[in-house]
C-alpha cells in the first residue's frame, strides 16, 4: 500500500518546471527542487540490508549511477516484470550509502526526466531529514496529558487573528515554537476500553484511526491551537487528540507530498503551503524540534465533551 500511494507530484511538478525554462529557471526553483528531494522516499529496485544497498545501477560514461523512482509506474518502466522486487526509503538513507560507495551519484526516473544527481552536488548537501525519532527521553503517557490540560496557546491565537500579521511568516514560527499545538485523529470505532488514565496508548497497537485533513483546495494537514478550536470540526467519526511535535510533523507531510498546514480550520483557517514549509524547514528543525515529543505520536486522548 505504501509504495502505491508515493507519487512525488510536487517533486515532479518543479522538475518539469526547470525543464520548460531549459535551465534558465530562477535560482529559488532550483532550491525548491534540493528541498523536495530532501524530504523525499524514493523507491528503488533492490533493498537495504544493515549497512548495505543492493539497488539497481546505469552506466554511463561519468561513472555508475544508482536508480531512483519517484513512484511505482516509473520503477516498472525499468523492471516491467517485478523481478526486482522495489522497496521506498528516505533520501538521507540513501546519502548515506552513497557516502560509503563508488556511486557516481544517482538518476531519478532514468526512463522520463532522466535527473542526474551528481555526487559532487549530493555532496554539498545538509540539513537532510531524518525520520527516526528516538523517544528514550521523552515525555511518559501522564505527562503528555499534564501537558495537554495545560495547553495555552494566547499568544499564538493572538497572533493569527491579527491581519497584518498575514505572511509575517518568522513571526508565526516564533510563536509555535513558544506553543503546544493538537492535531485530530478520527476513528470510526469508539476506543473508550483502550483509554486507561485519560490516554490510549499506540504503542503496541500500532496508529488507531486516521488523522484529519483539510481537503479544500488540497490536501492538508490540520493542527489546532486548543480543544474548543477541534471542537468546530465537524464529523461523524470519533475524535481523539494528539500533541504536535511541529518540526516532525512538518517533515512527514513534506515527505507524504501533501500540499501544507492549516491551523484551526473553520475557525481562522490560516494556511501555511507547502512552499513556505519547504523554505523554513530548516528553521523549523531548530526551532520547532522538541525531542521530549518525539512520544506524542504514540498517544492520543479522547475529546472532552
Amino acid at each position: 500500500m505504501r509504495l502505491a500511494n508515493i507519487r512525488h507530484e510536487n517533486l515532479r511538478k518543479t522538475i518539469n518546471e526547470i525543464n520548460e525554462l531549459n535551465g534558465n529557471a530562477p535560482k529559488e526553483v532550483f532550491v525548491r527542487l534540493f528541498e523536495e528531494i530532501k524530504h523525499s522516499g524514493f523507491i528503488i529496485a533492490g533493498d537495504v540490508e544493515g549497512d548495505t544497498i543492493d539497488l539497481m545501477t546505469a552506466t554511463t560514461d561519468q561513472g555508475d549511477f544508482g536508480l531512483l523512482f519517484t513512484d511505482i509506474d516509473e520503477y516498472a518502466k525499468m523492471v516491467p516484470d517485478f523481478k526486482v522486487e522495489p522497496h521506498d526509503h528516505s533520501f538521507e538513507t540513501y546519502l548515506g550509502f552513497l557516502k560509503e560507495s563508488d556511486l557516481a551519484g544517482f538518476i531519478l526516473n532514468i526512463k522520463s526526466e532522466a535527473m542526474i544527481l551528481p555526487r559532487d552536488i549530493l555532496d554539498e548537501m545538509d540539513n537532510v531529514p531524518n525520520y527516526d525519532f528516538p523517544s528514550d527521553n521523552s515525555y511518559t503517557p501522564s505527562e503528555l496529558k499534564t501537558l495537554k490540560d495545560s495547553i495555552n496557546n494566547t499568544e499564538l491565537e493572538e497572533f493569527i487573528s491579527d491581519p497584518s500579521n498575514i505572511g509575517d511568516y518568522d513571526g508565526l514560527f516564533k510563536r509555535i515554537s513558544d506553543s503546544t499545538l493538537l492535531t485530530l485523529r478520527l476513528s470510526r470505532e469508539d476506543l473508550k476500553d483502550m483509554v486507561k488514565d485519560g490516554v490510549i496508548s499506540m504503542i503496541e497497537t500500532g496508529p488507531l484511526g486516521f488523522l484529519h485533513s483539510d481537503k479544500i483546495g488540497g490536501n492538508y494537514a490540520t493542527v489546532f491551537t486548543s480543544q474548543e478550536k477541534i471542537s468546530h470540526v465537524d464529523t461523524p467519526y470519533n475524535k481523539y487528540i494528539q500533541i504536535v511535535n511541529f518540526s516532525q510533523m512538518t517533515n512527514c507531510l513534506l515527505n507524504d507530498d501533501m500540499d501544507g498546514i492549516i491551523i484551526n480550520p473553520n475557525c481562522e483557517n490560516i494556511l501555511i503551503s507547502r512552499n513556505v514549509l519547504l523554505e523554513y524547514s530548516d528553521v523549523l528543525e531548530v526551532i520547532c524540534y522538541d525531542e521530549k515529543l518525539n512520544s506524542a505520536v504514540f498517544h492520543m486522548f479522547p475529546m472532552e465533551m
